[in-house]
């Protein structure tokens, strides 16, 4: 009895240890089937990476959309660009301009000028080596604003602008112009209190770091959003890695003392154990604005897009561009300036 009851106890453990497998088979097989999904391909539209901002002529980049599949030349960008398109700003106080294209390499600026240029933009001295021409819609006296600081239309605070663009085909088969449309408003530049230097809170980054404090005293109102840049001595302004808008929802009536999150190029080696710090021995300039909702809205779902990680869902980047892609954003901008010893 002792010996039948053995045998069956083994054929019973060989028969889950054979079934095991045999599911386990199945399961990897079934893994390993190939799914084909077809994406289809989606008509170029209108790019606008558009902006205005309080003592600041407007500055409008248009491009053209690529597929997400499809080869884009890094060596050429500049082909991306939308040339010969008809471009009008008006502003809520009935004033208006028909802006000019401009590309970079066709000012003929001294080099310290380029990179002025460059840097209002967004770009490196690096972009400038690789000879990337940039081409922009702005005020026909754009040049007397980066040497003298003023010119003929320039953004003022409370004050809302409609962004007008009638652009040329832009893919073959298209035979009609494209008339694209945007609205933003530059609200009151609120701005912050003042900045403050902490010694950096681990003793192996503080001989190198320290940490920025802003203060801020919130509206009791809601619907105030902010966005901030921050740049170190002569470099570009960048945004947070962490993001770089914010709204008033958890903070209205309050007064604040945050860390600033230190802005990196996209390009950059990120460290967590320094992103929030500041180099000691540089010089800090904030760029903080107070924005409308819809900028709002178009950065935070830039930025929350899950970045590199192959388990984000899919985000829809909300824009405020009528029949195309992208942002005209305003902004009401206070600069602050702090040296960190």
């Amino acid at each position: 009895m002792m010996k039948r009851l053995n045998i069956s106890l083994l054929m019973a453990i060989r028969f889950c240890r054979n079934y095991g497998i045999f599911m386990l088979a199945i399961a990897f097989t079934a893994c390993s089937k190939t799914v084909k999904i077809t994406i289809p391909a989606q008509s170029q539209q209108v790019v606008v990476d558009g902006s205005i901002e309080n003592g600041a002529p407007p500055i409008i980049l248009l491009s053209e959309s690529q597929q997400f599949f499809g080869t884009t030349n890094l060596n050429n960008l500049g082909a991306y660009f939308i040339h010969g398109a008809k471009v009008k700003i008006t502003g809520s106080d009935g004033t208006s301009a028909q802006l000019q294209e401009f590309c970079l390499q066709d000012l003929n600026l001294p080099a310290a000028q380029q990179q002025q240029v460059l840097s209002a933009l967004g770009y490196t001295s690096v972009d400038s080596a690789n000879a990337l021409n940039i081409c922009a819609y702005t005020v026909s006296d754009i040049v007397n604003y980066f040497t003298g600081g003023t010119c003929s239309f320039m953004g003022k605070e409370r004050t809302t602008y409609h962004l007008d663009i009638m652009s040329p085909p832009i893919y073959n088969g298209q035979h009609d112009s494209i008339h694209v449309t945007a609205v933003t408003s530059i609200p009151t530049a609120i701005g912050m209190d003042s900045l403050a230097v902490r010694p950096d809170a681990d003793p192996v980054y503080a001989d190198s770091f320290s940490a920025v404090f802003a203060y801020i005293s919130v509206p009791d109102t809601f619907g105030n959003f902010i966005r901030y840049l921050t740049k170190v001595g002569k470099q570009p302004y960048y945004p947070p890695p962490g993001g770089s808008v914010y709204d008033d929802r958890l903070f209205v009536g309050l007064t604040l003392n945050l860390p600033l999150e230190r802005g990196q190029s996209p390009d950059s080696k990120f460290d967590l154990n320094t992103t929030t710090y500041f180099p000691r021995g540089d010089t800090l300039t904030v760029k903080w604005s107070n924005i409308d909702a819809t900028t709002y809205n178009f950065y935070y779902t830039m930025e929350n897009d899950g970045g590199n990680s192959p388990f984000s869902a899919p985000v829809k980047i909300v824009g405020n561009v009528n029949n195309g892609l992208g942002c005209f954003a305003g902004y009401a901008t206070k600069y602050y300036t702090i040296y960190v010893p």
